[in-house]
């Protein structure tokens, strides 16, 4: 398998994303390319609460994968892939994320 990004908290293969320390304690979620349904690059700020949020979910169905670097990151991706709670990712390289995850969904 060809991994085509990876940092501490994700894996993009050719195949699908993976996210680790998604679920508690220290689960991975693998999300395949063919399941996503929309994917949104959004900026973080504290007033919204993405921004502090270490790990989990808000007032908002979105759930943030544990990054305990994400207050000093600026931009998120939220993953749309069918299910009522959205994925939160915040890669180190958020823009190589995004076009990776566009090229393999073939979202515009």
């Amino acid at each position: 398998m060809t991994i085509l990004y990876e940092d501490q908290y994700l894996t993009c293969d050719e195949d699908a994303i993976t996210i680790h320390w998604y679920y508690f304690p220290f689960g991975s979620k693998r999300i395949p390319y063919s399941k996503i349904r929309n994917i949104r690059r959004e900026e973080m700020n504290f007033w919204t609460g993405s921004k502090g949020r270490i790990w989990g979910m808000g007032l908002t169905p979105e759930w943030f994968h544990c990054d305990i670097k994400r207050p000093g990151k600026d931009r998120c991706i939220t993953i749309d892939d069918g299910e009522w709670v959205k994925s939160v990712i915040t890669p180190d390289d958020c823009d190589r994320v995004f076009q990776i995850l566009l090229a393999q969904t073939s979202l515009s």
